[in-house]
């Protein structure tokens, strides 16, 4: 009997919770206390079916043991998700408590990789997202995906200068836009076309700053005409982004 049709006779999970891949059906799977507290305050019962996420594309099904303090997974059947087309943001590193906020629903619009940068504009902010906040964003991240059903999780770096997240040519196949009031209509993109998306901060970015992206091949895109907060632009380049991937 395939692993599939293994999985097929069992319930549907109950919920879905994150653990450490790769996952091998007949395998057990100690899970974490983040999970054993949310298997708890979603009642989850003894011997009850789970989905087990490893945020890489791992995605299994398992019968878990639910004990006073601990609780196991034992996997049943696992299958593996194609990694989704690139799509990352380079977002001026504002107030943490709104990136964290962003980075949640980023994961839900099918964010890859989200690139904090130290604008001129945010360096004077003190609550501004820094390398300490990295860990609450990553975990942020793998709630927003327990809840969402996807199977990739973002990668969330540490907050770099602007000139540092643009070293290098862009990716082959990747197109380039910065969200600006003025710009032109996204143009039409195909299913797995790769998109990086340059978010200002508020106030936005620099003149200079704004020359230096024009010429690391960032076109101007509008989201609408007015003057949106940079966690509102972000989420706004994400859906118009997987609208028009779906032609």
């Amino acid at each position: 009997m395939s692993a599939h049709v293994a999985a097929a006779v069992l319930p549907p999970p109950q919920v879905a919770v994150f653990a450490r891949g790769p996952f091998q059906a007949g395998g057990v799977v100690i899970l974490d206390d983040d999970e054993v507290h949310h298997l708890k305050v979603r009642r989850v019962a003894d011997a009850a079916t789970i989905r087990l996420l490893d945020g890489r594309g791992g995605v299994a099904t398992a019968r878990v043991t639910v004990e006073k303090d601990r609780a196991t997974a034992r996997i049943v059947a696992t299958t593996t998700v194609a990694q989704p087309p690139a799509t990352e943001l380079i977002v001026g590193s504002g107030d943490r408590d709104r990136f964290l906020d962003l980075v949640e629903k980023a994961t839900e619009l099918g964010a890859t990789r989200i690139v904090p940068v130290v604008t001129e504009r945010v360096q004077g902010v003190a609550t501004r997202f820094a390398a300490g906040h990295v860990d609450k964003a990553l975990k942020r991240a793998r709630e927003a995906l327990k809840q969402c059903g996807a199977a990739w999780a973002p990668a969330v770096v540490a907050p770099v200068v602007l000139a540092d997240a643009l070293k290098g040519p862009a990716p082959r196949g990747m197109s380039r836009f910065i969200a600006d009031s003025e710009g032109e209509p996204l143009p039409a993109l195909r299913e797995r076309d790769g998109v990086q998306w340059a978010i200002g901060p508020e106030g936005g970015f620099t003149e200079a700053e704004r020359v230096v992206l024009a010429g690391a091949g960032f076109r101007p895109v509008a989201l609408g005409r007015s003057t949106l907060r940079y966690e509102t632009a972000a989420l706004a380049a994400l859906a118009v982004t997987a609208q028009s991937r779906l032609g």
